[in-house]
């Protein structure tokens, strides 16, 4: 939080942290407040400024999203050395500035994390039930970002399905089938509409923004489709090569990228080893993988391909969440457990 307010302020603007930290407290109509994800943040900004002042007014937006991550870790069992592990990759300067700041990326953190606390508990089959800082989250969730919630609800019904009906191999895959099925069926019957919200995107990212690219990858028609592979990297990756070495702030965004990448493709090399030596694939671990993934980067792509500070800044909202899945997918395989629904 000092870092981020008392250096990176210098260096770059913070998003819309200083008008969530205007000391001022505005007081819209409370429906307003409710539904509205930036009216929230003007009212509860407004509220926090004014009582703490604008840099430990940060502090109540920095637990929050302390404790959705704490939320979700502690879901885990974990050894000291993994423990240090994950909080390595949860420490990348990024993260800890877009999460310790007021930002509505603070309260993405906070939310996520506490959905994922249940998703775990889920595919544990712990529970079904939700808490009720779960619901909420839930909400929460609908009003800062609601095209997260295809990934979120698609892992829910694959999880609570394959439970309810204890499915086995080939009955999870085929609901990975399925799945994948109703989304291009989906994506199909929304194509148009799609295609020409794909064409307004541009209009949001300003060419006089030092960051902002040209718009070189919604053109033609259905680019938004054709395009959507390298967009989904580009998109969570954030700086090109070119990029980096132009701006020191990117090129740290540009290593990062490399280091998270990096670690993607360790754990899947190593679940794809033991799948060689023990001739047993995880289609249950597959889907969750794929699902997670597949959907998060395909919502994020649209606001993150024409501006690496807008895609590095959004990207924090649900890096946590991916780490901490990840993460947690990795230690059910390797270690086997006999409590959960992995196998």
């Amino acid at each position: 939080m000092l870092f981020a307010t008392l250096v990176i302020s210098k260096m770059t603007t913070l998003g819309d942290t200083s008008r969530w930290m205007s000391g001022t407290i505005k007081l819209p109509e409370l429906s307003m407040i409710l539904t509205n994800s930036s009216m929230m943040m003007d009212f509860l900004g407004g509220v926090s400024s004014s009582v703490l002042g604008t840099l430990l007014g940060n502090v109540p937006f920095l637990t929050l999203s302390f404790y959705g991550i704490y939320y979700s870790i502690s879901k885990l069992e974990l050894t000291n050395k993994q423990l240090l592990f994950i909080l390595f990759l949860l420490s990348f300067p990024s993260f800890g500035i877009w999460s310790s700041i007021a930002g509505k990326e603070a309260i993405g953190v906070f939310f996520m994390g506490i959905i994922l606390g249940y998703i775990i508990d889920l595919i544990n089959r712990e529970r079904y039930r939700m808490k009720i800082i779960e619901i909420f989250s839930i909400y929460l969730l609908f009003i800062f970002k609601p095209q997260y919630s295809v990934a979120i609800f698609s892992l829910i019904v694959y999880v609570a399905v394959s439970n309810k009906f204890h499915l086995k191999s080939v009955g999870k895959s085929a609901l990975l089938l399925f799945h994948i099925a109703l989304g291009l069926s989906m994506l199909w019957i929304f194509k148009d509409i799609l295609n020409d919200l794909s064409f307004e995107m541009p209009a949001h990212f300003s060419l006089n923004s030092g960051s902002t690219r040209e718009n070189t990858i919604w053109v033609e028609n259905y680019d938004f489709f054709y395009n959507a592979p390298y967009g989904m990297f580009i998109g969570f990756w954030g700086p090109t090569l070119s990029e980096a070495l132009l701006k020191p702030m990117q090129s740290m965004v540009f290593v990062e990228s490399g280091v998270i990448v990096g670690f993607f493709i360790y754990v899947l090399m190593c679940n794809f080893m033991r799948a060689l030596k023990t001739n047993k694939l995880n289609i249950y671990v597959i889907s969750l993988l794929f699902i997670m993934l597949f959907w998060m980067l395909f919502v994020h792509y649209p606001f993150a391909v024409l501006n690496p500070g807008s895609a590095i800044r959004y990207r924090e909202n649900f890096y946590g969440f991916i780490i901490v899945f990840i993460f947690f997918l990795h230690l059910k395989i390797k270690y086997k457990p006999e409590k959960g629904g992995l196998k």
